[in-house]
């Protein structure tokens, strides 16, 4: 059967098999991902290959679902023929892959999508409650979210999926939060690090040691539910804040005639140095005339690449809401928040890297090399 002929036929296959419940052996040999836009393709790529390289068993299959025909379709191109044989199959629904998979990853925007996909119409417990009794071996379920969201919002769906699979103490079907950081580049190279907020240790220990080694270089557990998104958005909290924080250092040197390079290289060897000075200064040439440097952050690329400032935006309002539910004062994160809200709604900066607001900045400041293009 030619390539793509092998292709139409696995996906009539699988679209008939999310339509009822597979065998009890199948399923628990069945791995389900949800999700893949450019962060989640990239962490399915690697849990595939790995998880079908170590081994060899032909019963173990691999189940997707995106909203995205054209991302699913470029999945199973991209895959299915470093692995003739083997099954990986595109389901038509979050139910269908729940139905299917024992085991399912999700990869989604933010937090509605989140529960538009375990909690809503043809969604992931849809599916789960169509196996019946959660209790019996083959119908049992870990569900692993990637996703950065609001904590809260993942608590609340992580307890409806434990609840309707028989309550916390049983176990039967559970749900953990475990954001990455590493961005697009770690997604690829597999050196993502996971924060993880579950209730359950032996959760955490089978998420890790079967399924999050094949993603990134480290999982850490953060206590229980909610705690690893609490430490997703604290983390990027505090590099919002340093970055902009950079950015005014870099401005005040360079809009006085110091050298990017000649302050950056003060600063990374002084009380300044973090890693948006180091790693990702928003100065372009900073780092990338340092005598002998190999960093070319996005700022040498007209900040293409790295972690667009919408993102940063998002992570942001996360912190921002997750802080007032504690009654946390961030009068530094509050102004952030307000900066990178801006930049996110902006055409010309929502997509580019957040260091961008060096040049944002610099444009207000009136800099010839950056009229080009600002408002």
């Amino acid at each position: 059967m030619i390539p793509t002929l092998r292709l139409l036929f696995r996906a009539s296959t699988a679209s008939a098999l999310s339509a009822a419940p597979s065998n009890g052996h199948q399923r628990l040999k069945t791995i389900g991902f949800i999700g893949l836009g450019a962060m989640g393709r990239e962490m399915a790529s690697n849990l595939l290959t790995k998880v079908f390289q170590q081994n060899k068993d032909p019963d173990l299959a691999f189940v997707i679902h995106d909203t995205f025909d054209q991302s699913v379709t470029r999945f199973l191109t991209s895959n299915s023929s470093l692995f003739p044989g083997r099954s990986i199959l595109p389901c038509n629904s979050p139910a269908g892959v729940a139905r299917l998979a024992s085991t399912v990853v999700t990869m989604l925007p933010s937090s509605p999508e989140v529960e538009q996909v375990y909690l809503g119409e043809g969604g992931i417990l849809e599916g789960l409650s169509d196996l019946g009794d959660p209790s019996i071996d083959k119908n049992r379920t870990l569900l692993i979210d990637s996703t950065t969201l609001d904590p809260s919002v993942a608590v609340k769906t992580a307890n409806k999926i434990k609840q309707a699979g028989g309550g916390e103490e049983k176990g039967y079907w559970d749900m953990i939060d475990a954001p990455v950081s590493g961005g697009v580049v770690g997604a690829n190279a597999g050196t993502l690090s996971f924060m993880v907020g579950s209730n359950s240790v032996g959760s955490f220990d089978k998420a890790s040691e079967e399924f999050l080694v094949h993603m990134g270089s480290r999982a850490i557990h953060c206590g229980k539910n909610g705690n690893g998104l609490v430490a997703k958005i604290a983390n990027n909290l505090l590099l919002g804040i340093s970055m902009l924080g950079v950015t005014e250092a870099m401005l005040l040197g360079t809009a006085n005639g110091l050298p990017a390079e000649v302050l950056a290289g003060i600063i990374n060897t002084s009380t300044g140095k973090c890693w948006a000075s180091e790693v990702n200064n928003p100065a372009p040439g900073a780092l990338s005339k340092q005598p002998g440097s190999k960093i070319s952050p996005p700022a040498d690329r007209d900040y293409e690449g790295g972690f667009a400032s919408r993102l940063m935006s998002k992570d942001l309002s996360l912190a921002m809401n997750a802080a007032r539910l504690q009654g946390v004062p961030t009068p530094l994160g509050q102004l952030t928040a307000t900066i990178y809200e801006a930049l996110g709604k902006n055409e010309e900066f929502k997509d580019k890297d957040f260091g961008v607001a060096f040049k944002a900045l610099s444009a207000a400041l009136g800099r010839e090399e950056f009229k080009q293009g600002s408002d």
